[in-house]
């Protein structure tokens, strides 16, 4: 019977440790994703996403275009985000998380803040975003 309990209380914490990896995964990828804005990275920023990316009538080839546009169009953009929450299912997740973002071009800023969700999906052993941006 203690064996037993042993064995169930290891195969527990081996559980526990995967779901702590794959959260420290999940904040990898959007700590990528905020470096990527900073530097204006295009091929850094779509390493985050995935080729199944679909968010309202865009697809990942309109993402690319969208957001090589922003890079080329602004001398500097900063991103934050805090106060997240993520929630694991298998092989999905969901980032809720709290975000500003200022973007210059010459002497003009514009200012963003608020909420944003995005959805994730583990594709082999990496996390990619496929909707939310």
């Amino acid at each position: 019977m203690r064996r037993q309990s042993v064995s169930f209380l290891l195969s527990l914490l081996f559980l526990l440790a995967c779901q702590v990896s794959q959260e420290e995964k999940i904040y990898q990828l959007l700590n990528r994703r905020q470096e990527a804005l900073q530097k204006r990275d295009l091929s850094l920023y779509l390493s985050c996403i995935s080729e199944a990316y679909q968010d309202k009538e865009e697809d990942f080839g309109g993402l690319q275009k969208r957001m090589e546009g922003y890079f080329k169009t602004f001398d500097r953009i900063s991103y934050s985000s805090w106060d997240r929450s993520i929630q694991i299912d298998g092989e999905t997740a969901i980032v809720v998380q709290q975000f500003s973002l200022v973007v210059e071009k010459g002497e003009k800023k514009n200012r963003y803040s608020g909420k944003e969700g995005l959805f994730l999906k583990k594709e082999g052993r990496e996390w990619k975003i496929i909707r939310g941006l």
